[in-house]
C-alpha cells in the first residue's frame, strides 16, 4: 500500500482565486455578445406586435438573462472556447473578427481593472510553502494582473499559462506543469480553483484540490459545482484559506 505524501506545495488558479476579475470578464462577454442575440419572433414574445422591434430593447429579452447565466457558468475556460459555445447555443452568428475583438477587449478589460481578491495578499503571505499560478489565461495577463495587484513576488519564476502547455483546463496540462516546474509529485501539491473546468483540472493532474466561491455568482450554486466536481473543500473567505491549508498538510 502507498503511503500518502506530505502537502508540500502550492498551486492556484489565477482569475477568481488571485484576482477579482471574472465578474470583470462576465460584464464584458454579456455586453458585447446582448446585441447579438437575434430578433425574437413575435410567437416567441408572446405575440406582441413590436416584438421584433428596436434592438436597443435587448436588455428587455427573457433571453438576456439566459446569456449571462450561459457565459458565467463556463467562466474558467478559454475565452474562445465560451465564446464558441455560446455562440452555437444562441446561434448569435458570431465570425471570427468578432470573437477575436471580443476576446481582446475582455483581455483588456481584465489586465486594467482587476483587483487583488479580498484577503489573498494576508492568506499567501502566511502560507509558507512555495507557490506557483496554473491559469487558462495568457502569460502576459497573467504577470500584468499580478504585478498590478502585488502579487506577483509571491510567484515569481512559477507562472504557468495554459498557452503555453497546449491544452487548457479541463485538461491536467497546466497543473502538471506547475508541479513540474517544482519539481516535485503533483500529489505533494495542494491546488485552488474557483470553476468547475479548473477544479476537474486539478482533480485530474492528481492535486488535492480546494474550491474557492468567493468571487462566484452564486455561490451555493457553484459550491455544489465544484464539490462534485472534486474539489475535498469549498469556502468563500481567503481568512479561512491558511487554516485550510494548514489541516491539510496535518492530515497527511
Amino acid at each position: 500500500m502507498m503511503m500518502a505524501q506530505a502537502i508540500t506545495h502550492l498551486v492556484c488558479d489565477c482569475d477568481g482565486v488571485l484576482l477579482d476579475s471574472e465578474s470583470i470578464a462576465l460584464r464584458v462577454l454579456h455586453q458585447e455578445l446582448l446585441p447579438l442575440l437575434p430578433a425574437l419572433s413575435v410567437a416567441d414574445a408572446g405575440g406582441s406586435a413590436d416584438a421584433q422591434g428596436d434592438p436597443g430593447d435587448r436588455e428587455e429579452d427573457p433571453r438576456s438573462a439566459l446569456l449571462h447565466s450561459a457565459i458565467a457558468n463556463r467562466l474558467g475556460m478559454y475565452t474562445d472556447l465560451l465564446l464558441d459555445e455560446v455562440n452555437a447555443e444562441f446561434a448569435l452568428g458570431l465570425n471570427e473578427l468578432q470573437a477575436a475583438r471580443i476576446n481582446q477587449e475582455v483581455a483588456l478589460a481584465c489586465s486594467n481593472e482587476a483587483q487583488a481578491v479580498s484577503g489573498i495578499a494576508d492568506a499567501l503571505q502566511m502560507i509558507r510553502l512555495p507557490k506557483a499560478v496554473a491559469s487558462n489565461s495568457s502569460p502576459d495577463r497573467i504577470a500584468r494582473g499580478l504585478q498590478r495587484c502585488g502579487l506577483l513576488p509571491q510567484f515569481a519564476g512559477h507562472i504557468h499559462s495554459a498557452h503555453e502547455v497546449g491544452k487548457p483546463k479541463p485538461a491536467p496540462d497546466v497543473y502538471l506543469a506547475a508541479a513540474a516546474g517544482f519539481g516535485v509529485d503533483p500529489h505533494r501539491c495542494v491546488a485552488v480553483d474557483d470553476s468547475v473546468t479548473g477544479v476537474r483540472a486539478a482533480v485530474a493532474a492528481g492535486m488535492h484540490v480546494l474550491g474557492f466561491t468567493g468571487v462566484a455568482h452564486d455561490r451555493k450554486a457553484m459550491a455544489r459545482n465544484l464539490k462534485a466536481a472534486g474539489a475535498i473543500k469549498v469556502f468563500d473567505d481567503m481568512r479561512l484559506f491558511p487554516q485550510l491549508i494548514s489541516e491539510l498538510i496535518w492530515l497527511r
